[in-house]
């Protein structure tokens, strides 16, 4: 790996493994409870043991007073949102040249795979991630399996999917798919079974960071067992975020994913830390 990646890339990994919290949401659904004063969250988050944060280009803007020693991930694409009647692909928003002038450390794009605009996606990805390599940049591929993209964005818009779907199947086969175009890195959701994940970890061929999903509604213990079996998966870290900045003890729930993704500690340990 070039050494502009791997210099970019260990400001986000301190540790073996990365807890990175996303809040780039509202260019798809617009302001949301917990992110509605970015300076201030990102003031609280820079005080936590949070290696990076993904944002969105101007949002980078605003808060890079407060970032303190905070890695960034920058959000490169978006161009639909909640309002829209059809999923459509995410276009490019902020080019590599525009991203490493704001700071960024990495950039991410979305890859939809299994869509009418399948053809288009991988095409940018595969463009983005050459013109990432030209410049030293590190580049994340968020792709996830056809049958979880409703439940990712929250909406109908993606169709119906065959509820016998096989979510390992897909998965494992997506996130190769981004590594093959090109990424450094691949986000994508957690299938459930540690032994399928590590096999999935295992074919990418490149880090793999697991998204957080739609928001647990303050089941703690079901989170830290989640971000325990990510690390137990050989997942290069977790990037969770409305379960994060959602949560009614912020501070303390990063707290606890750090001792779990950083420490290798147990779930009962991150719990004590929520009392």
């Amino acid at each position: 790996m070039q050494s502009g990646k791997q210099i970019r890339l260990s400001r986000i990994w301190k540790h073996k493994r990365a807890v990175i919290i996303p809040y780039d949401h509202a260019a798809y659904s617009g302001p949301a409870e917990g992110i509605e004063d970015l300076q201030r969250l990102t003031e609280r988050i820079a005080k936590t043991q949070a290696d990076a944060v993904l944002v969105n280009p101007g949002a980078l803007k605003s808060i890079a007073p407060v970032l303190g020693g905070l890695g960034v991930i920058l959000r490169l694409d978006g161009g639909f949102t909640k309002f829209s009647s059809a999923p459509s692909d995410y276009r490019t928003m902020c080019s590599i040249e525009s991203a490493i002038t704001l700071g960024a450390d990495a950039g991410i794009v979305f890859t939809f795979v299994g869509t009418e605009n399948e053809t288009n996606s991988l095409e940018r990805l595969g463009r983005t991630a050459a013109d990432a390599d030209r410049h030293g940049f590190p580049l994340i591929a968020e792709i996830l399996p056809p049958s979880l993209l409703n439940n990712h964005f929250g909406s109908t818009m993606f169709g119906k999917r065959d509820s016998a779907s096989d979510v390992f199947a897909e998965t494992l086969s997506v996130v190769r798919i981004g590594a093959e175009a090109g990424a450094d890195v691949i986000k994508t959701r957690y299938t459930g079974d540690v032994d399928q994940f590590r096999e999935i970890v295992r074919q990418c061929g490149v880090r793999v960071i697991v998204a957080g999903g739609p928001n647990l509604n303050g089941t703690d213990e079901q989170l830290l067992q989640l971000a325990y079996d990510c690390v137990q998966a050989d997942a290069a870290g977790i990037i969770f975020g409305r379960n994060v900045w959602q949560h009614p003890k912020m501070e303390q729930i990063i707290a606890a994913l750090c001792t779990i993704v950083h420490e290798d500690e147990s779930v009962a340990s991150g719990l004590k830390l929520l009392r």
